[in-house]
């Protein structure tokens, strides 16, 4: 296998961001260095004359169309909908090929249209390649959209995410971008702060945060936006154990010393490392910067040494993981395929597969998924473990489990219920005492000897609902979320890293800015409609930065002319361009 079939980029490119200085300072620009990817010889092979009259030599449009509405309405639409459907460049170039005969105003290139970066700086660095993306210039235009709101001198709290993921099954390649939200003010996607790619994992977790890490002490000193100062500090790091210990520089959840909360040192049972007994002292920020328990920790700084940041308060458990993909599945795969004295059979597992999806007609559309057989439980997402062990779990088990069993289940699903509401913070510490009590009957049921990691670990989850909030304040699944749609932008398996910086660019720069925070989606004519009220349309779907309402048949959404008329006819309304939604409380 050739260099460029590992990394992705050829020995030309190698040389070039060899000699690139990695920006330390958000003030400074980054060196721009072109790569030219097989999308571009594709393009150039395929069609001759690819920026004619209409492009500079910046590759952007010099026609005088911006003062044609109604072109600008088709790019923008035609741009929105490449984005959106993940057309490849070649198609929409050749699409515009064909409307160039009609609309000849319309660029020829679609990366003319799409507005694709091709110039940018790819670093060899941790065994792989990486591209820094900046914080500040990730999150430019969210402090934008808040800066009248942001107070001087305010320091806006930025929570990361770091995670690898493979991006194909043929292949070693991996993905590793570090993903971030602001916590400060109302954020509905992550934006990706950088990225490395490589045939493995980074080689040195400091190598790959360095970049980061620079930019995050400048930003920690203070910055200028606008006519305001601002800081940025860490507020926590959402990973799972593994990615977790990889970045702290510390032993694996499976091994001796593995608990990242607490000094207990684990014991080894029937083939794996558990953590079962009595309470240990627990680990703070200052024991871990001084290395008290040194057979904890691997050899070296961790890399976030040279920043403000709690190495264990500020590193809290995601529940996602940890409780839905940890102690939810490994309870139904212990009922499925455990020990004959705690196994059911196949009869009742059949039996409550069907309950199960009996359900389905009765869920909301709110729910990601609607529940399957429990024979498809290889296949569930983390979102159908979360369902199950908070709606349909308690419901669907009272007829089938031993009492024992049951009881033990719904220790978890009350407490977990506890800690992911907001308005029950004040119940952490109750919570706290019935995950305590899971355990240890969890123990007596099932054994000691599956007291792993996960299982050990909701003892501390109520202590990190106290330090940050509801387990959704510092939960994966918005990043887990954002993982699979970077996926979908990487095409092909040559130039993954330079795919995705273009497929990211051309998302940024087509996507729409509304003039308010809500948009109606769902168009229709069906009603039902209040009597007496000025209605301008019908929508079944409303979306803002922070939630999303979606109605059933038999409900509907007014765009009416003022508020005072929705009020009077038992509806809330909410404001939207120059009028009001009006959603009926009562039909």
């Amino acid at each position: 296998m050739t260099d460029m079939d590992m990394t992705g980029i050829g020995a030309d490119d190698r040389v070039l961001s060899e000699n690139t200085v990695p920006p330390s300072s958000a003030t400074h620009a980054m060196p721009e260095v072109q790569v030219v990817t097989e999308e571009d010889m594709e393009l150039e092979g395929d069609f001759d004359d690819v920026y004619c009259d209409w492009c500079d030599g910046n590759g952007t449009s010099g026609s005088d169309s911006e003062n044609d509405d109604d072109l600008t309405s088709l790019s923008d639409n035609i741009a929105n909908w490449a984005v959106s459907f993940g057309i490849s460049i070649v198609a929409l170039t050749a699409l515009l090929s064909i409307l160039h005969a009609t609309h000849p105003d319309l660029p020829k290139d679609g990366r003319t249209l799409l507005k694709t970066k091709t110039h940018y700086a790819i670093q060899e660095k941790a065994g792989g390649n990486y591209h820094h993306f900046g914080i500040l210039s990730s999150l430019k235009t969210t402090i934008s959209k808040y800066a009248k709101t942001l107070a001087e001198g305010m320091t806006l709290g930025l929570q990361i995410n770091i995670d690898g993921l493979p991006l194909f099954k043929s292949s070693t390649v991996q993905l590793w971008p570090i993903l971030g939200l602001l916590v400060t003010v109302p954020m509905k996607e992550p934006v990706v702060i950088g990225a490395y790619c490589g045939p493995k994992k980074p080689s040195s977790a400091t190598e790959f945060l360095s970049d980061f890490v620079n930019e995050l002490q400048e930003l920690e000193a203070g910055f200028c936006f606008g006519d305001k100062n601002l800081k940025i500090e860490l507020h926590t790091v959402v990973c799972d154990a593994p990615a977790r210990a990889f970045v702290k520089k510390t032993k694996a959840h499976n091994a001796y010393h593995g608990c990242d909360k607490c000094l207990h040192p684990g014991q080894y049972q029937n083939r794996r490392m558990t953590f079962p007994g009595p309470e240990h002292p627990q680990r703070t920020d200052i024991s871990f910067n001084l290395m008290v328990d040194e057979l904890h920790h691997h050899e070296g700084p961790h890399p976030f040494k040279n920043v403000k940041v709690g190495m264990i308060s500020q590193f809290p458990l995601d529940y996602m993981h940890q409780v839905c993909l940890g102690v939810v599945r490994k309870l139904l795969l212990t009922w499925l395929r455990g020990p004959l004295t705690v196994r059911l059979p196949a009869l009742i597992v059949d039996r409550m597969s069907g309950k199960l999806q009996a359900m389905r007609p009765y869920v909301p559309i709110e729910f990601a998924r609607r529940p399957r057989s429990l024979r498809e439980l290889d296949r569930w997402k983390a979102t159908e473990f979360r369902q199950f062990l908070l709606y349909t779990g308690p419901v669907m088990l009272a007829g089938f489990l031993d009492r024992n069993m049951y009881y033990n289940f719904m220790l978890l699903s009350t407490a977990i219920s506890m800690l992911v509401s907001p308005e029950h913070l004040n119940l952490a510490d109750y919570a706290g005492q019935m995950l305590k009590s899971f355990v240890n009957h969890f123990g007596e049921l099932y054994g000691t000897d599956q007291i792993v990691y996960n299982v050990h670990c909701l003892v501390h989850l109520a202590d990190e609902v106290k330090r940050h909030g509801c387990l959704d304040s510092f939960s994966a699944f918005p990043y887990e979320n954002h993982l699979g749609k970077i996926k979908k932008l990487i095409r092909k398996p040559e130039f993954p890293l330079a795919q995705l910086i273009r497929r990211l660019s051309e998302v940024t720069a087509t996507k729409l800015v509304d003039d308010a925070d809500i948009t109606l989606k769902r168009e229709h004519f069906v009603g039902p409609i209040v009597v007496g009220m000025g209605v301008n349309a019908q929508y079944g779907e409303m979306r803002c930065e922070r939630w999303t309402v979606k109605l059933t048949t038999g409900d509907n959404m007014f765009l009416v002319g003022d508020k005072v008329s929705a009020l009077r006819q038992k509806c809330v309304a909410l404001p939207y361009r120059d009028g009001f939604v009006a959603i009926p409380l009562l039909h």
